[in-house]
């Protein structure tokens, strides 16, 4: 079963009188700056969100209205940070580590704060406390454990999280950071106008891309069309010798299907440039078990192909040691049945991909992600998603292509798998509006890509571009 997740405390309660305004309600990236490090945390994955808010609590909520937060009030807030600390330790339930941030830091991503959870579950020797550090100096935010939630609780009201830190250094463990500019904060308005003009030009992204994971309907093409720009992009991977994988969560076609349609499309490519669900599934499970453990498939034949050819053995549903969902128009309520029965039993419970719905010519209709939730809902089983935002596609991916998050650019059509999975991994990404998603509903949305094109050929307009006098 998944990990609990990690809570986050936005400690916003301060009446930022050096600064001489709330810099909460400060404006960046189009948000407040309090609702834009809500929506970071909220696209790291981290849950429950909470909010401490004091000095001009009633002017400050309503930035926040829409968002999965818990509001907080401290109205001790003149007494000093250790207050918010306490008071929010006291809210934090059955958390297993929470990371707590400071509203005056702009550039925190969501990949920064799910490097700090992945530090702290790896970590070997164990260690309760993950700080932040640029050459060595630490910073914030800092997740703290759960074990250290009653020392954290008992804080005077004048101190911080910080002063933890001496008394248990061999719990410290620190997570480096290539960009100071991570953990750079503005107690003025001199600071605040120093951050907003070390705002880098968005395509400046760009010039350390090595690598490509890019997504394909809605991106590369719809339905049986190419969307503009496709041939032009491919070439311009080659003329920069730019590795790419092309990804998607569909597992009902094979690989070769895809490399088959792209060559009716005018693009030559090789199998090895192609990831799907499915194959993620099987490269997961090989990890996991040997060939010719037992796996029941409700799928279609690309997902069941992907298991076969590594050596899984197909069982009709009389016994199995995993059950591999994914989308099967042909779902029946004895697939239902026999996965609940060989789930409940003990089978672990993998789905290929979340999107609980996909679109045809008349409108949206169930996807795999609804009959994952069906089985959820009759198991009490949360499953393991191989397909994006879940980060098994991603680091794959990356895997095969030898490099690192900060030169992979993500592009994709969908806010809430594309480019939420990019962002929890701290990889650029690129939105284009030629599949799923409109501008209005990157407005509307809480997941906020690094960049927006109206289609592929204006990305690789503007990359091109990027190397003109």
């Amino acid at each position: 079963m998944p990990d609990t997740p990690v809570a986050a405390v936005l400690l916003a309660a301060g009446g930022s009188s050096r600064f001489g305004q709330p810099k909460q309600l400060l404006e960046w990236d189009g948000r407040p700056l309090i609702a834009h490090l809500a929506d970071v945390a909220w696209a790291a994955g981290l849950s429950p969100i909470l909010v401490v808010l004091g000095a001009g609590a009633e002017r400050i909520a309503p930035a926040l209205a829409g968002r999965s937060v818990q509001l907080l009030q401290n109205y001790r807030w003149e007494h000093g940070m250790g207050s918010s600390v306490s008071l929010a330790v006291s809210a934090l339930m059955g958390s297993p580590a929470a990371i707590f941030l400071q509203v005056d830091q702009p550039f925190i991503t969501a990949g920064l704060l799910r490097a700090l959870v992945t530090t702290w579950r790896n970590a070997s020797p164990h260690r309760g406390i993950v700080v932040p550090a640029w050459e060595g100096r630490p910073g914030s935010p800092v997740l703290f454990e759960r074990t250290f939630f009653p020392e954290l609780a008992q804080l005077p009201a004048d101190v911080g999280g910080r002063a933890l830190f001496g008394a248990h250094a061999e719990q410290l463990l620190f997570y480096p950071v290539e960009d100071p500019l991570l953990l750079a904060d503005a107690d003025t308005p001199a600071e605040f106008a120093r951050l907003q003009a070390a705002r880098r030009d968005p395509l400046a992204l760009l010039r350390p891309i090595r690598a490509v994971i890019s997504d394909m309907d809605g991106v590369l093409w719809r339905g049986m069309s190419p969307l503009p720009g496709l041939q032009d992009f491919f070439a311009f991977l080659e003329e920069r010798a730019l590795k790419y994988m092309l990804v998607t969560n569909n597992a009902n076609q094979s690989v070769t299907q895809y490399v088959e349609k792209l060559a009716r499309l005018g693009v030559v490519t090789a199998p090895e440039h192609v990831l799907n669900s499915a194959e993620a599934a099987g490269d997961y499970l090989l990890q996991q078990a040997a060939p010719g453990t037992r796996v029941y498939v409700v799928g279609g034949p690309g997902l069941r192909e992907a298991l076969a050819r590594r050596g899984f053995v197909l069982t009709a549903g009389e016994a199995a040691d995993f059950v591999v969902v994914g989308w099967n128009p042909a779902f029946t309520w004895e697939d239902m049945a026999q996965a609940t029965l060989l789930i409940r039993g003990g089978a672990r419970f993998i789905g290929t991909n979340p999107d609980r719905s996909f679109p045809l010519e008349r409108g949206l209709v169930p996807g795999a992600g609804a009959q994952l939730a069906l089985l959820e809902a009759a198991t009490e089983v949360r499953p393991l998603v191989m397909g994006k935002p879940e980060p098994v596609l991603y680091e794959q991916s990356m895997a095969r292509m030898g490099v690192s998050p900060a030169e992979t650019l993500v592009i994709g059509d969908r806010l809430d798998t594309d480019i939420l999975g990019g962002l929890r991994l701290g990889l650029p990404t690129a939105m284009v509006l030629s599949g799923i998603h409109s501008l209005e509903d990157v407005r509307r949305s809480f997941v906020h890509p690094d960049l927006i094109f109206d289609d592929l050929a204006a990305l690789t307009a503007a990359w091109r571009a990027l190397d003109e006098p």
